[in-house]
């Protein structure tokens, strides 16, 4: 019980078929919003396979969205309280910290301010990832590191599903050791889009 504990509080944080293919500029950009790459709607729900990293087999995570009052949305990870996102034209905004989840333009080497005085960074818009879900190309990963804490997150976004993969890494001071989970996508259920 305390290590799904830990797992929906480490969700909470992260909280947080993939796209077409590249053919133009217009659909790069339409491919690549911010609203497409986590589409938030009331009662969005993905599951996960979370790997701890302590040998143990995976657990299952399930974040979905609790609450909309449109452009705010509430993501709740295994019942935890409720991150709030805003969805502002310019990306995803995380009003109780003033950061961003996702910030447009999405493109190889943006940058914006995330949590605990990080930085996320897109590192590729063409990723590809295997997972219990399916494969999904032509996604976009992107990297957050620095600030208050010696973590790493790694979060492969994919357009019109979501986060497909996050992997987040944390040194510990006092040992030196880094502990990893990775929590795949194993499903997920979305609300048409009008």
């Amino acid at each position: 019980m305390k290590r799904l504990s830990s797992f929906a509080a480490l969700l909470a944080l992260l909280s947080m078929g993939c796209g077409a293919s590249q053919t133009g500029p217009r659909e790069d950009s339409d491919r690549l919003n911010p609203a497409r790459l986590y589409p938030l709607h009331l009662d969005n729900v993905w599951s996960y396979d979370i790997d701890t990293g302590t040998g143990d087999p995976p657990v299952l995570g399930i974040t979905r969205v609790v609450a909309a009052r449109d452009p705010l949305f509430e993501v709740s990870a295994n019942r935890s309280d409720p991150v709030v996102y805003e969805v502002r034209p310019e990306g995803i905004y995380k009003p109780g910290s003033g950061t961003w989840l996702l910030r447009a333009p999405i493109r190889v080497g943006s940058e914006w301010p995330t949590t605990s005085g990080m930085t996320a960074r897109v590192e590729s818009i063409t990723e590809s990832v295997e997972t219990p879900a399916g494969n999904f190309e032509n996604c976009v990963r992107v990297e957050e590191s620095g600030g208050e804490v010696r973590r790493r997150i790694r979060t492969v976004y994919c357009t019109d599903v979501g986060p497909v993969l996050v992997r987040s890494a944390m040194q510990a001071q006092l040992t030196g050791m880094t502990a990893n989970v990775t929590a795949l996508l194993r499903g997920h259920s979305l609300a048409p889009t009008n």
